[in-house]
């Protein structure tokens, strides 16, 4: 780690002949300095000292070193931006980005300092998802497209940063996820309630009021905090309406809406009491559970949301049915109900709009190729553990938008978009909450903009040999 007052020397840098940084370095360009506010050096791998100012080139091997009050951003070749906060350390220890050769690519940072926000380039986003890692004394973080900040705190709530502009506003509290993506095969995306659409990974949170979509040949298992699970078939689309599982607080209620396409549930804790807190619902028709496992579909007439909903007998998944698998079930349409035992089907009648029982169950129902979502081991305590935060000193990541993968050994946790991350030498743990001093800092958000100040050295900067 560089241990030196950087405007000091900076200062005396700027008093030497600029003609002695014109000396040749045999290490590949990785990136350039974009914005900078204050004073940035790079230690490079071969001892030499340079200082840095917007377009300096950056290479692989450097420690990135930001004074005090000082801002930077790192602009990779792959597109990777990094906003460097105030007394911050950063060392490129490997960087391969060719744009013809995706396979090649790898790209290892190390936080020994201070902190910084990424916005990531192409490098983990195209071929191997593993290909992009920041590294911390405690732990790892892997990406999967992805916006986050990181801040490596060695006091109490970050209190060694202190020269760093605070944030104005405290962090606005972030709804709990519903449930997480615990397998996925192909591609799955998720609609929020503004229109805004995510793409779902392993480990992806799933949120109240999301709207969930699988493509051609995809589907994906997810399980929810109270335990229950669903596994989305293909080209289907799926809303969890309300979610509410506290049980602290003794709050549990489900609202769940198959809007096409196909699923197949396990219900959890929630309505296991009270049947009414749990609702299943499709067009013109309802499911009550009973501890129930069933497959629902929601096809045609049902999908396109018609008045006329429901199938005929001889085509049963050309409307909207459900095949019982463990428990029972009682579906439930303006026309009458019908209890749908375990190994039974039934479907909405087009004709009479009641629901009535498949006297034979064909295989494409029976045989349903989408695993069942109890098949995916999965321990709902842990995954949904979540700490408080009491500012210790430690590595903290807050994840903007995407999703990161923090790993302590053999320990991992998923973070997504809202969320943040917590680890030390002892601990890895997901907060409840995101401190303060992760919050919005207005000086680091202006050079992201484009809006810093260029430093005042001339393009190109200074380098000082060992």
């Amino acid at each position: 780690m560089v241990e030196v007052n950087v405007k000091k020397l900076i200062l005396f840098l700027a008093v030497l002949a600029c003609s002695t940084s014109t000396s040749l370095h045999a290490a590949e360009v990785s990136g350039k300095i974009g914005y900078m506010s204050g004073a940035l050096i790079a230690q490079r791998a071969d001892g030499t000292i340079k200082v840095m100012v917007p377009k300096s080139e950056v290479l692989e091997g450097d420690m990135l070193v930001t004074a005090k009050d000082s801002y930077a951003q790192v602009v990779m070749n792959d597109g990777t931006k990094m906003t460097m906060r105030p007394n911050s350390n950063l060392k490129i220890e490997a960087y391969h980005f060719k744009v013809d050769a995706p396979k090649t690519d790898n790209a290892v940072f190390r936080l020994l300092k201070g902190g910084f926000r990424t916005v990531t380039g192409l490098i983990g986003k195209r071929g191997n998802p593993d290909a992009y890692k920041l590294r911390a004394a405690t732990a790892t973080i892997g990406i999967r497209g992805t916006d986050f900040s990181s801040r490596l705190c060695t006091t109490k709530d970050c209190a060694d940063d202190s020269e760093a502009t605070k944030p104005e506003a405290p962090v606005a509290a972030q709804p709990k996820s519903a449930g997480r993506v615990m397998l996925i095969q192909g591609d799955m995306a998720a609609k929020e309630v503004s229109g805004k659409i995510r793409k779902l990974t392993l480990g992806s949170p799933v949120f109240e009021g999301d709207t969930l979509q699988s493509s051609v040949k995809s589907y994906g298992v997810v399980v929810f905090r109270d335990g229950g699970r669903i596994t989305l078939q293909e080209n289907s689309v799926f809303q969890v309406e309300s979610f509410k599982y506290d049980k602290a607080a003794n709050q549990e209620s489900a609202a769940l809406r198959l809007l096409k396409g196909g699923v197949r549930v396990v219900t959890g804790l929630i309505g296991r009491v009270n049947h009414d807190n749990y609702q299943f619902r499709m067009s013109g028709a309802t499911i009550g559970i009973r501890g129930t496992g069933f497959d629902a579909w929601c096809n045609g007439p049902c999908a396109e949301g018609a008045s006329n909903f429901g199938a005929t007998q001889g085509k049963p998944l050309d409307g909207a049915g459900v095949y019982v698998w463990a428990g029972e079930v009682l579906l439930v349409s303006p026309g009458g109900s019908y209890t749908v035992a375990i190994n039974q089907a039934a479907i909405i009648a087009r004709e009479t709009g009641k629901p009535v029982q498949i006297v034979t169950v064909p295989p494409s129902i029976m045989n349903n190729v989408a695993p069942k979502p109890d098949s995916v081991p999965v321990d709902v305590e842990k995954l949904f553990n979540e700490s408080t935060s009491g500012g210790e000193p430690g590595l903290y990541v807050t994840v903007h938008d995407g999703q990161v993968i923090l790993e302590k050994g053999d320990t991992k946790i998923d973070l997504g978009r809202g969320e943040t991350g917590f680890s030390n030498e002892q601990l890895l743990t997901r907060l409840s909450a995101t401190p303060g001093f992760m919050g919005t800092d207005h000086k680091m958000e202006n050079i992201e903009n484009g809006g810093g100040n260029h430093s005042g050295i001339g393009s190109g900067g200074c380098t000082v040999g060992p």
